[in-house]
């Protein structure tokens, strides 16, 4: 075992421990107020998990609400740069809030009016997008999970 191999427990340099745990402190506020607010919008606008219903949100003013309230801590969140060991997290999170994000867009346009508007093929495509956030939101929790217990080795 090599001498001073205490200073890499996990894989992490003592230096490096404290970044994470620096930044894991500075987004979990954001990635709990986006998770809220998506709840939210779910609650509101979906008639299950994933299920984006016009019925629910007939203008699409939960979808429109929800773009609003996560725009600064979601921009916050993707343009912060993540510490050396959690870009995988950072990277997973980043993608499903894009993805939250696009299926939001998808949706507010299912209400608009016109001849090229198809409805229910965007909010199809909205759906598509919120299971695309769910996987990509599985794979930051896996990430931060590992990334937890890397912290936590001795």
């Amino acid at each position: 075992m090599p001498m001073l191999s205490f200073l890499h427990r996990g894989g992490l340099t003592g230096e490096e421990r404290v970044d994470v745990h620096e930044y894991l402190r500075t987004v979990r506020p954001l990635t709990e107020t986006l998770d809220r607010e998506y709840a939210a919008w779910l609650e509101a606008g979906a008639d299950g998990p994933g299920r984006l219903s016009r019925d629910r949100d007939p203008d699409a003013q939960h979808a429109s609400v929800y773009l609003w309230r996560v725009g600064d801590a979601a921009r916050d969140f993707v343009q912060r740069d993540p510490a050396k060991g959690a870009e995988r997290y950072h990277e997973a999170m980043s993608l499903c809030l894009e993805a939250r994000a696009a299926a939001a867009d998808i949706f507010k346009e299912s209400s608009g009016t016109g001849s090229h508007n198809n409805p229910s093929a965007k909010v199809n495509a909205a759906n598509r997008k919120l299971v695309e956030a769910d996987g990509f939101l599985a794979c930051s929790r896996d990430a931060l999970r590992e990334l937890e217990s890397r912290l936590a080795a001795r």
